[in-house]
């Protein structure tokens, strides 16, 4: 160490040892005389002094990540003679495996007389330096690629970077918007927005997903989403805002194209239930032509339809509507012959007229009295309305004061829409023929039921004569019989005659006041005399339960629910009637021990003909809970069962004390 001795002085030695930068010491052989603890950690491990040669790593590459023979280090070579080895990169491996980027500032060590006597090397780690580095230009390419505007301002507005999709976007190149204002891109009407943006970015808080219209070099207006947020300096102070302008042309495009389609199918939607729940022809073809008018936004709307009067003749009948509103064509006649939709639709699934005026017969049905502000109609699209069976049945016309409006949607749309007009006429017919064939029905039950009522009224005078007789004991058992068989044809005749009456809409009603828990309590005494196997109970049966109603038909309720609490219980002896009433309303529950009704049953019980499965060997047609539900829904009330199979069933109703005038 003697070639030494001019630096060993303690000052630098301490100097040396303490520096935080890596060093280390080589002598003129190149092995490692001297490191100091920096050196130590940037390496992973101590070399053995006097052992290792010219660097502790284990292993040392090129910025590229070739590997360099150890020989041919900065250090080595400085040793060598070469002193432009030094301020190099390289890439260094540690003991543990993991690789550190440095650079290295090698330098020769000369004693007094000038002569090479070793080395000194200064190792800087740049890894993180480099890793920060990588991530940006990763950052600087997503950003450069991204197809948004990804631009930054400072707390003025000034714009200080602008990427690819930003130019993309707005047209405008780097070099000509950097350094201007911000609000060069806001409309003159939106000029506010950009204090609003600022002030919230001043206070930390973070613009999303905010939609607005920015203008484009070229002056065109566009829609954009805008997502902005504060930026800090080092010491996290808000120095600017980062914007994310995102095109949303297309997006709002799509958004209204699936718009139009959802207002399409709703439109088909409401004109389909139209067409189930109205039976009304004219209403229902008034509401489609408004509905498909308002939807492709045409001027004026026409449908034709054949109807048949009541003397069976065939006629074109039609409806109209703007755009806004439907037209009452009451003093305006439309003529169009059958010739003439004949002539239109040869062979045509659909026709376009490009202008009107060349075809005076349809030009002719738009000479309607309308509103003046309605332009006049230059085109025209006319779509056949046929039948199932392919018969041109009517047309739908829609007629524009501007040119080549309608496109295939439309035209596909309005072939959808003649279909659902088609089934409505089709509907209609079938619906006409049958309710002239009920109509039949009903003259039929009500002249049968009269004409069986007159000899079913003697036969029982002639019987009830026949019981005032002396007769044995077997006689007058059998006549018991055939009275009580008797009245049950009777009930019967008479249940259908109210069904008849309730279809023509001709059953009367006669309403009086009158104690509803009176005539219940008379009714249940009737029953203790007729019924041998029941017992019934009622509860609650004094109380105010005074109504205004049908005395005859609520009677005929009580007495269907009684007897069916009954039949519908053998097993059982106890039926269980329950008064109750509000300031507005009387109820009464009937409740019986006996088969229960399942969840289906209990659905289907109150219509007509229905039997409970399993009890079709009990009498009746199935008439008694239909007749008494239209009977309570003609006084305003409601009528309902609860019930679970094997235990028992309760029927209960309400009606108003008072009926409305």
């Amino acid at each position: 160490m003697k070639e030494l001795d001019a630096v060993d002085d303690s000052i630098f030695t301490e100097l040396f040892l303490a520096s935080p930068v890596a060093s280390y010491i080589c002598n003129r052989t190149g092995h490692i005389v001297a490191f100091n603890e920096a050196a130590a950690l940037l390496w992973g491990c101590r070399p053995e002094i006097g052992e290792a040669k010219w660097s502790g790593a284990v292993a040392i590459y090129d910025p590229g990540g070739r590997a360099i023979p150890v020989k041919e280090s900065p250090m080595a070579m400085v040793l060598e003679g070469d002193e432009n080895a030094a301020d190099v990169e390289l890439i260094i491996e540690r003991a543990d495996g993991t690789r550190r980027h440095v650079l290295v500032f090698p330098k020769p060590i000369r004693s007094s007389e000038g002569h090479l006597i070793g080395g000194h090397n200064t190792l800087v780690d740049i890894t993180d330096y480099k890793q920060y580095e990588e991530r940006q230009e990763i950052l600087s390419e997503i950003v450069q690629s991204s197809n948004d505007a990804i631009v930054s301002k400072n707390l003025n507005g000034i714009i200080l970077s602008w990427n690819k999709g930003a130019q993309r976007i707005f047209g405008y190149a780097e070099s000509e918007i950097v350094g201007k204002s911000v609000e060069t891109l806001i409309p003159s009407y939106l000029k506010n927005e950009e204090q609003m943006i600022l002030h919230e970015i001043s206070e930390g808080r973070k613009v999303d997903q905010y939609q607005t219209i920015r203008v484009t070099k070229s002056g065109k207006e566009i829609p954009v989403s805008l997502t902005i947020s504060p930026m800090r300096n080092k010491q996290g102070q808000i120095v600017g805002a980062s914007k994310i302008a995102r095109d949303i042309s297309d997006q709002i495009q799509r958004e209204q194209t699936i718009q139009f389609h959802e207002q399409q199918l709703e439109t088909l939607h409401a004109i389909g239930r139209v067409i189930s729940e109205k039976l009304d022809t004219s209403s229902i073809i008034q509401t489609v032509i408004n509905s498909t008018t308002h939807l492709i936004a045409a001027d004026v709307g026409l449908c034709f339809y054949r109807v048949t009067d009541e003397e069976g003749r065939s006629t074109l009948s039609v409806s109209a509507a703007t755009h806004e509103t439907a037209l009452h064509l009451d003093e305006h006649r439309i003529d169009l012959e059958d010739g003439v939709i004949h002539a239109i639709f040869s062979g045509e699934d659909a026709v376009r007229v490009d202008d009107v005026c060349e075809t005076p017969y349809i030009l002719s049905l738009f000479d309607l009295p309308m509103n003046p502000e309605i332009p006049p109609i230059r085109h025209c699209l006319a779509i056949p309305i046929r039948s199932a069976d392919k018969l041109l049945i009517g047309a739908m016309f829609f007629g524009y004061s501007r040119l080549d409006v309608f496109n295939n949607a439309d035209e596909d749309m309005m072939r959808s829409i003649a279909s659902l007009v088609a089934v409505t006429l089709d509907n209609a017919r079938l619906f006409e023929e049958v309710n002239a064939l009920n109509l039949k029905k009903n003259e039929f039950i009500a002249l049968a039921s009269h004409e069986l009522k007159t000899p079913l009224t003697t036969t029982k005078g002639y019987l009830q004569i026949l019981e005032r007789s002396e007769i044995d004991q077997v006689g007058r058992r059998f006549l018991t019989k055939a009275l009580k068989q008797l009245e049950r044809i009777n009930a019967l005749i008479s249940e259908l005659l109210d069904i008849s009456k309730i279809e023509a809409g001709k059953l009367s009603f006669h309403m009086e006041t009158f104690d509803l828990g009176e005539l219940i309590l008379d009714i249940v005494e009737t029953f203790h005399f007729s019924s041998r196997t029941h017992t019934i109970f009622v509860n609650n049966a004094q109380g105010n339960y005074l109504v205004e109603a049908d005395r005859q038909r609520m009677e005929q309720v009580m007495i269907n629910l009684i007897t069916n609490a009954i039949k519908y219980s053998p097993d059982a002896n106890n039926v269980h009637i329950t008064l109750e009433s509000s300031l507005l309303e009387v109820s009464v529950q009937v409740t019986d021990e006996g088969m229960g009704l399942g969840h289906d049953q209990q659905e289907k019980v109150f219509t007509r003909f229905y039997q409970v499965e399993g009890t079709s060997k009990m009498a009746g047609l199935g008439l008694g809970l239909y007749l008494s539900k239209e009977i309570i829904d003609r006084h305003g009330g409601y009528i309902g069962v609860n019930s679970r199979l094997g235990k028992g069933s309760t029927f209960y109703f309400s009606i108003p004390r008072r009926q409305n005038q």
